[in-house]
């Protein structure tokens, strides 16, 4: 089923009122009539896990999702962890991250933005998925994995 909506400039919006798993929807109002209408953002969930502590509390989720030809790492708006220096979000080979990591193991995305809330990462597009099955939060530094969340 559509549904059509039509603006002071006569503009006709189509948004589809089906949504597929994994996809986000976005409720907009014009500004001009007050009317609503729901849009479906392509946006898809790849793989998800929750966080698992090792070192530093680590809580929230993490999802790998594709969007508009794009895929990036995803923590949630809950995600928090402990503080520390030169933090990284690493994709890591196994479903579990050991608590220190040996080089080759992992593919590092970025710094960590912040400790806590909803933040988003690039993910190259010539890694091979199938490689990796955890995405961790790790310090460099003192080779020590703060947390991870296993790929499903």
């Amino acid at each position: 089923m559509k549904r059509f909506v039509l603006g002071t400039a006569s503009a006709l919006l189509l948004a589809t009122s089906f949504v597929q798993p994994g996809q986000a929807v976005v409720n907009t109002v014009q500004e001009s009539t007050g009317e609503q209408s729901t849009l479906v953002a392509t946006k898809d969930v790849v793989s998800s896990g929750n966080f698992v502590t090792v070192k530093k509390q680590s809580t929230g989720s993490a999802q790998i999702i594709s969007k508009d030809g794009k895929r990036y790492l995803e923590l949630s708006s809950d995600f928090s962890t402990g503080k520390g220096p030169d933090v990284k979000v690493v994709l890591y080979r196994d479903s579990s991250t050991p608590e220190s990591i040996e080089e080759g193991s992992y593919l590092s995305l970025a710094l960590l933005e912040q400790f806590n809330g909803k933040q988003l990462f690039a993910i190259p597009d010539d890694v091979n998925l199938d490689e990796y099955g955890s995405v961790a939060i790790w310090c460099k530094q003192f080779n020590v994995t703060f947390g991870y969340a296993p790929l499903k």
